[in-house]
Parts: structure tokens; sequence; C-alpha cells
């Protein structure tokens, strides 16, 4: 597979993107997570070769795979751009999370503060 997922959302390829819940301060490469059911460091996303590899980092509330509506628990493994997932009690696909690490790599230089980095769920 090409390096597909970098050139869509401007990613680097290699970079890892850890998933979490903000805490003091904004952390280049992350992506946030407003919700109290999301570890401050949660998961790590990271693009290999074109591939999509997510890993659980030991979450209180774990990481889980969405399927038929059931939550499959999940530590590690590559994904598919358009997997239906869990952080916690917050439900994404990859590609959210995707476009959040894109947005976040194009703008840092600019705005590193910016809510555009932020995945505020719905349900709260």
């Amino acid at each position: 597979m090409s390096n597909r997922f970098s050139n869509d959302f401007g990613l680097v390829d290699g970079q890892t993107y850890i998933i979490g819940r903000e805490g003091d301060a904004h952390i280049d490469g992350h992506i946030y997570i407003n919700s109290p059911t999301v570890s401050r460091r949660h998961a790590a996303m990271k693009i290999k070769n074109g591939r999509i590899y997510l890993l659980d980092l030991n979450s209180s509330n774990g990481t889980y795979l969405i399927d038929n509506n059931s939550l499959v628990p999940f530590k590690e493994g590559y994904v598919s751009p358009s997997q239906s997932i869990a952080i916690g009690h917050v439900k994404c696909t990859i590609n959210s999370l995707l476009a959040i690490a894109g947005v976040y790599s194009a703008s840092k230089n600019t705005t590193s503060n910016s809510d555009e980095t932020q995945l505020i769920p719905s349900n709260q």
C-alpha cells in the first residue's frame, strides 16, 4: 500500500500521534479528545508504510473496535481508515482521528493551540 494516508491528511509516515485527554499543555503530535473517560495518554496511532497502526497505551477505560454495534477490546494492530472505534466512551472513526492529526500538522506552525486539534464528543 502506498503512503496514501500521509498524503491525504498531510501526515508524516513513521510519526506517532498520541491520542488523549488534554493535560496542562498541548504537546506536538497529540490528538485531543475532550472527555473524562479518555486517559491523558490513551492510545497511539502511527502511519507505517501507508498503513495505520493503533496501540492502546494501557488506558483506564480501554480502546475498542466497534463491530456490529458491539465493543471488541483492542490492544494493538493495523486498522482500516473507515474502522469505527471507541476511545474510552467516545465513538469515532480512524478517519476522524487522522483528519484531526492532519489539521494539527498543517496548522502547528501558525496556531499550535487551535481548537481544530480537538475531538469533542457529541454526547457531552
